[in-house]
């Protein structure tokens, strides 16, 4: 019996407190900071495919940030081939000339 007039008594403030409160702020999340740049992109290649804007835009925030991109610097020289290290024909020993004379 206490239960249902505690209940009673309570219901009309709670509905009070449920009408004032105010929902709660959704969280906002920030872009990529790559997304900056994509309608300087889009300008520069309209037709680019999803993975062309994404490359277009690293570069573009590469370049912000002072970072040559990698697209950008040339591929590093070939190493010259290397030299054999011993000659190709191997050494003869003259111990099977040797067993032949005797």
């Amino acid at each position: 019996m206490t239960k249902t007039i505690l209940k009673a008594a309570l219901l009309p403030s709670l509905a009070l407190m449920a009408a004032c409160t105010a929902a709660p702020p959704q969280p906002t999340v920030a872009p990529p900071p790559e997304e900056a740049f994509r309608p300087v992109c889009r300008e520069r290649l309209p037709n680019a495919t999803d993975f062309g804007m994404m490359k277009c835009m690293y570069e573009e925030l590469d370049k912000s940030r002072g970072v040559t991109p990698a697209s950008v610097t040339a591929p590093a020289a070939e190493p010259a081939p290397a030299t054999p290290a011993r000659p190709s024909a191997p050494a003869r020993s003259s111990a099977p000339a040797a067993r032949r004379a005797r």
